[in-house]
């Protein structure tokens, strides 16, 4: 967008010059070439005079000062100008040549000193200010010397050789200034106001020329002979001011006051785009403030513990579960009232002092326990209370949770855990029954078909041997079964207990002796050892084989290779102990307490045997606890296991024993539990 239209701007100007000089001849009904050229430096005056003032008024940053600088320079030419044209058309009838061409003589040098100033100073770009400070001293001492002109003879008639010094060293002063005014170029935020001012430059130059070879304007009738060329001088003049005082007023509506205020403009569209941005943003802040409210009310009202907000205790909202607890319809039942209200009367002064207490303190959480009673209502509850503040206004919050519902939590909490534990059991015993059974069930079927292949060969020399094979896998699911039976049975407390007063170191005895041979297999040599011949407890015989076994499958399993057990009963005043240490790989200490959990199994790549199904010694706890007795285990890693068998000796010591043939079932117990021993 173009700062001036030149040829717009230059009709008005030429219509309004035009206007001025029509109202002058029809005033003073006499118009001449001098008239003209005064009027047009009158308007030079007005147009330097209005360019200052609006510079003060529009002109107000720094970046601004050159033009402002600029402006007083129009502003105190046109002061000496305005001076210059009241002086002749106040003297017309008098012989004033000499002082007319010392007025002249002293606008021209104060218009030279300053613009030479003007481009000296900011060029250099070096104190800048004292411009100021010289222009002002200038303007200041302006009315001095035209008092003493045209006042005094002070100062001497000037011939044409001073004049033609004078107007020299003001030519040598325009011309640098035309040559320095390029490095002003930056500073200027229009390039056209560097072309302006050298044309202006030129004009002055030409002025001055005209000066030396033509002289001076006489605007009296005195030398007649020289009125041709006076009105040749004349017209030079009036084109060439024409063309200064176009320049000016140019410079001073498209720079000095065009240009801040379309800045000024554009900067006010940009602030109305910024605004209209902002009302935006607010709009959208205050859109998304009023939805998170919505939010945050329907999340409040459907918290799962029950929220009171009060302001001094009166309350100001509650959500749907306060409404649920004091069984209420609506909010309107309980807003406004003091939330003392709502606690049971018994509690009432204790629950009054603890707030104040709270409120004293200014603590930022607090636990209160107190029972609420409203609308025919009491429950225990726990009220958690804490302070927000808003706008320099202390709000309480209170966050209350019946017992109740606490405890129903607690317990749906422990019924979630039950069914992940339950859930994570039951995957491990899918587990644990597919890969125990896959085992034997494979090394059946393996050696069927060998042993077809044998039969079709005529090969019967391994038969027995294969069938022994079998027989050893499904005594090992037959011991599976039975152990999934009994571990279902003994959950639910239907295994039935026989109990019969024996020597348990006699049974102890023939159940370790049955063992030797299958722990000779794997080279762990076993030794019995008693306190006593004779202690008699009373136990379920087969129960008790079933538990040795089981200890004595365990022993051997994970023992090591060439390792030792021992079974020793010892006599300790009302109770027996029944000790069978291992040698065997231990188990860790953090196992030792759950290793009578159901599945639990000990997996060590040291072990003899490296299977079992994990569920042998749950029974064996079980079974033990059936029986009224104990079973303890202390172990160490690789240095070996103590399980310690606790029971109460029979009241009667003395008494004969009852007959049982322990040896008539435990070849086949024997069998099965180390059916997984090869």
């Amino acid at each position: 967008m173009k700062f001036l239209n030149r040829k717009s701007y230059l009709i008005d100007f030429v219509g309004v010059y035009l206007l001025i000089i029509g109202g002058v001849f029809t005033v003073l009904k006499d118009m001449n070439i001098y008239y003209m050229y005064l009027i047009l430096i009158i308007i030079n005056g007005i147009i330097g005079m209005f360019a200052y003032i609006m510079s003060i008024v529009t002109l107000s940053t720094s970046e601004d000062g050159i033009y402002k600088d600029l402006a007083r320079i129009f502003g105190i030419v046109s002061i000496t100008n305005v001076l210059f044209a009241i002086y002749v058309f106040d003297n017309l009838n008098y012989d004033t040549l000499n002082k007319e061409i010392e007025i002249t003589l002293v606008n021209l040098g104060v218009q030279a000193s300053l613009y030479i100033l003007f481009v000296y100073i900011y060029s250099k770009k070096n104190k800048i200010y004292k411009f100021n400070n010289i222009a002002n001293v200038i303007a200041i001492f302006i009315p001095i010397l035209y008092i003493l002109i045209t006042w005094t003879r002070i100062i001497p008639d000037i011939s044409d050789y001073v004049k033609n010094i004078f107007c020299s060293i003001f030519l040598i002063k325009y011309i640098y200034c035309i040559l320095k005014i390029d490095k002003l170029n930056k500073q200027f935020y229009n390039y056209n106001t560097i072309r302006d001012m050298k044309i202006l430059f030129i004009c002055r130059i030409i002025i001055l020329l005209f000066m030396i070879f033509l002289g001076a304007v006489e605007f009296t009738n005195i030398y007649p002979q020289t009125s041709f060329v006076n009105k040749l001088n004349c017209i030079g003049l009036i084109f060439l001011n024409f063309i200064h005082v176009y320049l000016v007023y140019t410079i001073c509506f498209r720079d000095i006051i065009k240009r801040p205020n379309r800045n000024l403009y554009y900067n006010l569209l940009d602030e109305r785009e910024k605004l209209k941005q902002n009302i935006e943003k607010i709009e959208e802040v205050n859109f998304n403030m009023e939805y998170y409210k919505i939010i945050y009310e329907q999340l409040l009202k459907n918290m799962p513990s029950g929220i009171i907000i009060s302001h001094k205790h009166k309350i100001m909202f509650v959500n749907n579960k306060v409404l649920k607890l004091f069984k209420l319809d609506s909010e309107e039942n309980i807003i406004n009232k003091n939330i003392s209200d709502l606690i049971y009367k018994e509690d009432r002064e204790k629950y009054d002092k603890t707030i104040k207490s709270i409120d004293k303190n200014e603590k930022k959480e607090s636990v209160i326990h107190t029972r609420f009673s409203y609308n025919n209502v009491m429950f225990e509850a726990q009220e958690i209370r804490f302070y927000e503040t808003v706008h320099q206004k202390t709000f309480q919050v209170s966050i209350i949770d019946s017992i109740e519902d606490k405890i129903k939590l607690e317990d749906a909490k422990r019924e979630l855990q039950l069914r992940d534990v339950m859930e994570k059991t039951r995957d491990e015993v899918l587990s644990n029954i597919s890969h125990e059974f896959k085992t034997p069930v494979n090394v059946i079927y393996s050696t069927v078909q060998i042993q077809d292949l044998n039969l079709q060969k005529g090969d019967y020399d391994k038969i027995l041997e294969f069938n022994k094979l079998i027989k050893q896998n499904c005594n090992r699911l037959i011991r599976l079964i039975n152990n999934f039976i009994d571990s279902t049975k003994l959950e639910n407390n239907k295994v039935e207990i026989h109990k019969k007063r024996v020597n348990i170191v006699s049974i102890t005895e023939d159940i370790t002796m049955s063992v030797i041979n299958f722990a000779k297999r794997q080279k762990i040599d076993v030794v019995f050892d008693a306190e006593q011949e004779e202690l008699y407890c009373d136990i379920d015989i087969d129960q008790m084989e079933r538990i040795m076994l089981n200890i004595l499958s365990n022993a051997i399993k994970y023992n090591k290779p060439n390792g030792n057990i021992d079974v020793i009963v010892k006599d300790r005043k009302e109770k027996v102990y029944i000790d069978v240490i291992d040698s065997g790989i231990g188990i860790p200490k953090d196992r030792i307490n759950t290793i009578f959990d159901r599945f639990e199994r000990m997996e060590n790549k040291n072990a003899v045997i490296k299977e079992g199904s994990g569920i042998g010694l749950s029974i064996v706890k079980k079974l033990v606890d059936a029986l009224d007795g104990e079973i303890n285990i202390e172990s160490e890693v690789d240095k070996g296991t103590t399980v310690r068998l606790i029971f109460k000796k029979s009241k009667n010591q003395d008494a004969i024993e009852e007959v049982y043939d322990i040896s008539q079932h435990l070849e086949e117990k024997v069998n099965l539990e180390m059916s997984d021993i090869s």
